[in-house]
């Protein structure tokens, strides 16, 4: 039952943004507590450059996600200016997903 339900997710619109959510999050935590230590250690200074270059992907798909959305979803506008600087807290991300996207997607799927 996990499994399908896994599957699901990725079928709907708002599940593969909800996987963004979490790709971004965890691409930006790498980012500050793994790639600038490292950088700073003096250990591999290009670490910032890859994880940067990552981060900065995934956070424009994040906004293209985001404004697809919008539109499509027809959402207020407090939710993606929420999620635009939820975005630059660590973890921010998985938080919101866990407190407003699960709900959400709970109730798409019921109805």
């Amino acid at each position: 039952m996990y499994r399908s339900r896994r599957k699901m997710m990725l079928h709907s619109m708002l599940g593969r943004f909800r996987l963004m959510l979490w790709l971004q999050g965890i691409s930006y935590v790498l980012l500050l507590f793994v790639a600038f230590p490292l950088r700073d250690a003096g250990i591999m200074p290009q670490a910032v450059t890859w994880f940067g270059n990552l981060y900065g992907f995934l956070f424009l798909m994040h906004l293209l996600f985001m404004v697809s959305l919008y539109t499509s979803q027809k959402w207020r506008l407090r939710r993606p200016i929420a999620l635009f600087f939820v975005s630059f807290i660590p973890l921010g991300n998985m938080i919101y997903d866990v407190v407003v996207f699960r709900k959400l997607y709970r109730q798409l799927n019921k109805a």
